[in-house]
Order: C-alpha cells, then sequence, then structure tokens
C-alpha cells in the first residue's frame, strides 16, 4: 500500500477532507503505537508500511507501553475534537495500518500490545449485495435479452382449432391462393354474392 493509498483510506473513512489534518491525525496515532513497541517488532511493521510512515515507527520505538484511552483523548484534542470523534479516528488508523501490514504484521502487533488493541487492526468488511430477487430480475424484450428457456420451436402450437396448428395458416385467406369462386376471389368481379360486375351499377 502507498502512502498515498494510506492517507486517501483514513480521510475517506474519517470524513477529514483537510490533508494535513488526516496527516497529523496518522502521525499521532503512528507515534502513539510506536512508543508501545520495541525496536526490534517496530522494525518488522515498518518493513510492510511507506515511507515516510516506516521512518515514523522506527524513530518513535522505545517500548515504553501506551495506553488507549490516553491515545482517544490525545487525538481528540489535537484535532480539537469530542473525545468520540477521538475514538473514531483513531480506530480508523489502525485499521488501515492492519490492511498495510497484512495478516502476519497484524499477528505480530497483538503478540505485543495489550487485548484492547487486537480488534483495531482487523481489515474492513467488504460489503456484499444481497441477492437479487428472482420475480424482480425477470428479462424483458427492451433489455434485449430472452424472457424464456424455451425456443419458439419447441411452444405448443395452440389449441385444437387453432389455425396455427396448419402447415399454411394463410391458405384460403390470401386472394392469390384462394380456392373459391373466381368472382368471390378478387374485387374486379364486383361484390362478394354478386352476379353483376361493377360496370352495371
Amino acid at each position: 500500500m502507498t502512502h498515498e493509498i494510506f492517507l486517501m483510506r483514513v480521510m475517506h473513512r474519517t470524513g477529514l477532507d483537510e490533508r494535513t489534518r488526516a496527516d497529523g491525525l496518522i502521525d499521532h496515532v503512528l507515534k502513539h503505537l510506536a512508543s508501545c513497541l520495541r525496536p526490534t517488532h517496530a522494525d518488522a511493521i515498518a518493513e510492510e508500511l511507506p515511507d515516510p510512515l516506516a521512518a515514523l515507527m522506527r524513530n518513535h520505538a522505545d517500548g515504553e507501553g501506551c495506553d488507549l484511552e490516553t491515545l482517544y483523548h490525545s487525538v481528540a484534542e489535537k484535532l480539537s475534537v469530542d473525545v468520540s470523534f477521538g475514538l473514531e479516528f483513531t480506530q480508523v488508523v489502525c485499521q488501515v495500518l492492519g490492511e498495510s501490514v497484512g495478516h502476519g504484521g497484524r499477528r505480530r502487533l497483538e503478540t505485543v500490545l495489550d487485548e484492547s488493541w487486537h480488534p483495531l487492526f482487523e481489515p474492513r468488511q467488504a460489503t456484499v449485495s444481497p441477492p437479487a430477487n428472482r420475480r424482480d430480475d425477470r428479462r424483458t424484450i427492451s433489455s434485449a435479452e430472452p424472457g424464456s428457456s424455451r425456443p419458439l420451436s419447441e411452444a405448443q402450437p395452440g389449441h385444437s382449432n387453432s389455425i396455427a396448428r396448419s402447415d399454411n395458416p394463410q391458405l384460403g385467406t390470401k386472394l392469390s391462393t384462394s380456392s373459391g369462386k373466381p368472382d368471390r376471389r378478387t374485387l374486379a368481379g364486383g361484390k362478394p354474392g354478386s352476379s353483376r360486375p361493377i360496370s352495371d351499377y
């Protein structure tokens, strides 16, 4: 993970829209976290972090121990926000850190930090869309997708009296192929059923 991606994730999840404030938040949390680690542990975590965050971890590691409640309050004070925001912002930075260092880095942090820290490093859970309602997933002609899995050629031809059952459904209705009397097949012979041509009217 690059430093830019780290920063963008923190900004997006905290809602901080100023890079300087987000950078200050990240620096403050990582310095406090580094103070919890011995140099050997801080070096191992720093290997998984981009510069300048890696340098921050290495330069502030002293293993003196730390306290989450103290960190929440100091973050709130630094950003001039309520302590509830201090807690939330701290957790976001730790979450992004956990994503950056990977599974091995998270396990290392859990071995050297108090249990109260452990949940903070778990990666953000991906949101899964609920399965689509089958009734709402109907395909239509307008979507250019078939609405049935059966082709028309396999469809039922119709009821017993349907003209669709005939090999030539239009037989008898087309003027060119009608089998009726000649004077019933064309308009030239006058009205159907009449023995007199139009010219006689």
